[in-house]
C-alpha cells in the first residue's frame, strides 16, 4: 500500500527556530557580549520561575558567545528554580549529556533520584549515568537493585515494556564491561543473547505529561509511526504513569542499510511549558565498536512535523 510513503512536508529543527521566543531573537540579534548579557537580564526579571529561560540562556551564551563559565554561573544564580523540580532537573541533565558533561548530569540524576525513588525511570538514569562516568559497578548494583525490587514486588512492571529496556541496558553493560564487573562463573549466568546488532535509537522526555508523534522513516522512504498520545496510545501512558517512565527504544537492524530520519510532531504537555526530548543514538549496539551520540531538542512548536536528525545505519553519522 502506499499509505506510509514519506511525502517530506516538514520543517526542519532549525527553522523551527525561527519560531523562537522573542527574547531569544533578541538574544541572537546581539553583536556585544555586554549587549546580551543586558538583553539576558531584562527578559530573566520576566521569566524568573521558568526552567526553560535559563536552559535557553545557557545554551545561547555557551553556544553563540562559547562563554561556558558564564552560562554555568546563569544555572547556579537561578538554582531554586531547579531544585526540587524533577523535569527542570532532567532537562538540564540531558543538557549536559548532550554536551559530554556526564559528570555534571550524574550530580543530577542522583538528585532526581532522591525526589523520585519510586519512578523505575530513576533507576534507569541513575545507572546509565553511572556508566557514562565509568562507575561500572555503580552501574550494575543499581540494575541489580532495580531487579530486586521487581522480583520483591516494590515495583511493578507487568506488561514489560521498562523491563525489557532495563535488561537490555543491563546486558549492554555487561557486554562490554562484564570482565571488570563479574566473575567468569558469573559472567556466564548473566549473559543473555543479544539478539540484535545495528544502530538502537532511545529516546526520553523530560515532561512524562508530554504528547507527540515519532516519525522514522527508511531508506525506501516509508514510514512507521509511534504515538505518545492518549487518545491513540492510552494503555501505553497508563502504564508509564503506574510504573514512573517516560522512555522508548527503537532499533534498526542490519536489514535496511542507508540513510533513516527521524521526525517529531509536538502536541503539547499539560502545562504551556516547552517539554526536553533527549535521544540517544548508539552506533554498532552491542558490539566492541559501539559509540554513542547524546543529542537533545527542545520541542515547543506545537502540532508540526520537524526533523530531528538523520542517522546512517552503516555505522556511521550522515548528519546532526
Amino acid at each position: 500500500s502506499n499509505d506510509n510513503i514519506y511525502s517530506g512536508n516538514l520543517i526542519n529543527y532549525e527553522s523551527a527556530r525561527r519560531n523562537a521566543p522573542e527574547y531569544l531573537k533578541e538574544l541572537h540579534t546581539t553583536a556585544e557580549l555586554e549587549e546580551a548579557t543586558k538583553v539576558y537580564e531584562k527578559w530573566a526579571t520576566q521569566f524568573t520561575t521558568s526552567f526553560y529561560y535559563f536552559l535557553d540562556a545557557y545554551d545561547y551564551f555557551n553556544g553563540k558567545w562559547k562563554n561556558a563559565e558564564f552560562a554555568e554561573e546563569l544555572i547556579t544564580e537561578n538554582w531554586n528554580v531547579f531544585e526540587n523540580n524533577p523535569i527542570a532537573l532532567k532537562s538540564l541533565a540531558y543538557t549536559y549529556q548532550a554536551e559530554g558533561d556526564f559528570k555534571k548530569a550524574n550530580e543530577l540524576y542522583k538528585e532526581i533520584f532522591i525526589l523520585r525513588p519510586h519512578y523505575a525511570q530513576s533507576y534507569l538514569d541513575l545507572a546509565n549515568s553511572y556508566g557514562e562516568i565509568g562507575e561500572y559497578q555503580k552501574s550494575a548494583a543499581i540494575y541489580a537493585r532495580y531487579g530486586y525490587l521487581l522480583e520483591e514486588d516494590f515495583l511493578n512492571d507487568e506488561k514489560k515494556n521498562f523491563t525489557q529496556i532495563m535488561d537490555r541496558e543491563l546486558n549492554n553493560l555487561i557486554t562490554l564491561k562484564g570482565r571488570d564487573l563479574l566473575s567468569k562463573r558469573d559472567l556466564k549466568k548473566f549473559t543473555l543473547e543479544e539478539d540484535f546488532d545495528g544502530t538502537r535509537l532511545v529516546f526520553e522526555w523530560a515532561d512524562s505529561e508530554a504528547e507527540f508523534e515519532l516519525q522514522f522513516v527508511n531508506p525506501q522512504n516509508r514510514y512507521f509511526k509511534w504515538n505518545h498520545t492518549m487518545r491513540d496510545n492510552m494503555e501505553r501512558i497508563q502504564d508509564e504513569k503506574a510504573i514512573g517512565f517516560s522512555t522508548e527504544e527503537y532499533l534498526i537492524d542490519e536489514a535496511l542499510l542507508g540513510n533513516w530520519q527521524v521526525n517529531v510532531k509536538y502536541l503539547g504537555n499539560k502545562s504551556l511549558t516547552p517539554t526536553y526530548l533527549k535521544a540517544t543514538v548508539y552506533h554498532n549496539y552491542g558490539s566492541v565498536a559501539q559509540r554513542k551520540e547524546v543529542k537533545v531538542f527542545k520541542l515547543s512548536l506545537l502540532n508540526v512535523n520537524q526533523e530531528l536528525f538523520k542517522v546512517s545505519n552503516t555505522g556511521a553519522v550522515v548528519s546532526k
